[in-house]
C-alpha cells in the first residue's frame, strides 16, 4: 500500500508539473476586467486598514467577495510587493504591466498546490479501502482537476484568478 501511495504522489506531482507547464505558456495570453479587479484587491488589502477593505471605493472595483479570500488577496499581495510595488497602488485607473501580468498569472499556478495537496490527500485515503486494480482509477479526478478546460479559461484566458479557492 506504500508504494501505492507514493505512486499515486508522483503521479499527482506529474500532473501538476504538466499542467503547471501548459498555464506558464499562457502567460502571454488576453485577459479581462477581472484581471485588474485582482490586482486592485491587493492593492485595497496591502494599503488599506482591514476596517477600510470593504468601503474602499477609489476603484469601481470594490472588494466584494469573503474575509477569506481577502486575507488570500492580502497574502498575494506580499509577493506582490517584491516583484513590482506600483502594482500595490490604489488607483482608479487600471494598471497592467508585463510583470504584474506574469505575478498574477504565476499566483493561479502557485495556487493549484492547494489543489495537489488535496487531491493526493484523497488518493491516499482511497488507497486504503479500494482495491489495488482500482489504483489507476483514483487519480482521474485529479487530472480532470487540473487538466479541467473550463478552469483554465476562467483562471488564465478570463482570468478569474484562483477560481479554484473561491
Amino acid at each position: 500500500m506504500a508504494a501505492t501511495i507514493v505512486g499515486d504522489a508522483r503521479t499527482m506531482a506529474m500532473l501538476y508539473l504538466g499542467a503547471a507547464g501548459l498555464k506558464l505558456l499562457l502567460q502571454p495570453a488576453y485577459h479581462s476586467t477581472d484581471f485588474e479587479v485582482h490586482r486592485n484587491w491587493m492593492a485595497v488589502t496591502s494599503s488599506l486598514p482591514l476596517r477600510e477593505w470593504y468601503f474602499d471605493e477609489t476603484s469601481e472595483w470594490t472588494l466584494d467577495y469573503p474575509p477569506l479570500f481577502a486575507w488570500l488577496e492580502r497574502l498575494l499581495a506580499v509577493g506582490a510587493g517584491y516583484v513590482e510595488p506600483a502594482m500595490l497602488t490604489l488607483s482608479a485607473t487600471p494598471y497592467a504591466s508585463s510583470a504584474t501580468v506574469a505575478y498574477q498569472r504565476s499566483t493561479v499556478i502557485a495556487m493549484d498546490i492547494v489543489l495537489l495537496v488535496g487531491a493526493t490527500s484523497l488518493a491516499a485515503a482511497t488507497a486504503r479501502w479500494a482495491p489495488p486494480s482500482l489504483s489507476r482509477i483514483r487519480i482521474i479526478p485529479a487530472a480532470l482537476a487540473f487538466l479541467d478546460a473550463g478552469l483554465l479559461l476562467v483562471d488564465h484566458v478570463h482570468f478569474q484568478a484562483r477560481a479554484r479557492v473561491q
